[in-house]
């Protein structure tokens, strides 16, 4: 009989234990929860290749680009007549390389306006990294919409 009463304290004290472990886990949960989550990265992705398509400065560096190239077709025309072939050559590299040049300061510009863009949606979503949409491959926070939208907002989007 002593040892069905030991036994029953014991499965007692046991019970209690357990309850008190239950209670300490559920009533931290949200406490480390709440802890868990100041630790974590918000991290969001942008589609910049579809922002820079849609972006109107990329047509208006398309026009400027295009002016450009007729300048300096006409240019080499004209210049090409007097030169061999080697020189008519040369010329043509030339303003090629003008081109190319031209084109990189058009595109870097369209693509550091989107990267202002981008930090600004980005501080207001409360996301602390912002990577291409090429470069996830699960989770994070599509930013790519809220870009286009602020664009629209700035008047820069039709």
């Amino acid at each position: 009989m002593a040892l069905r009463k030991v036994l029953q304290v014991f499965l007692l004290v046991a019970i209690v234990i357990g309850l008190i472990g239950v209670y300490t886990l559920f009533s931290q949960t949200p406490l480390l929860q709440a802890e868990e989550s100041k630790n974590r990265l918000a991290i969001g992705y942008v589609d910049i290749p579809l922002i820079f398509e849609q972006h109107p400065e990329k047509f208006k560096a398309e026009q400027i680009l295009s002016e450009e190239a007729r300048r300096l077709q006409a240019l080499l025309e004209e210049e090409a007549e007097d030169l061999d072939s080697q020189e008519q050559k040369d010329l043509l590299e030339r303003y090629q390389m003008e081109l190319m040049l031209k084109e990189r300061e058009l595109v870097l510009a369209v693509v550091g306006e989107i990267e202002k863009i981008v930090e600004q949606v980005a501080i207001e979503a409360e996301i602390e990294v912002v990577l291409e949409r090429q470069n996830v491959i699960y989770g994070g926070y599509n930013l790519t919409q809220a870009v286009l939208e602020k664009i629209r907002e700035a008047g820069s989007l039709d």
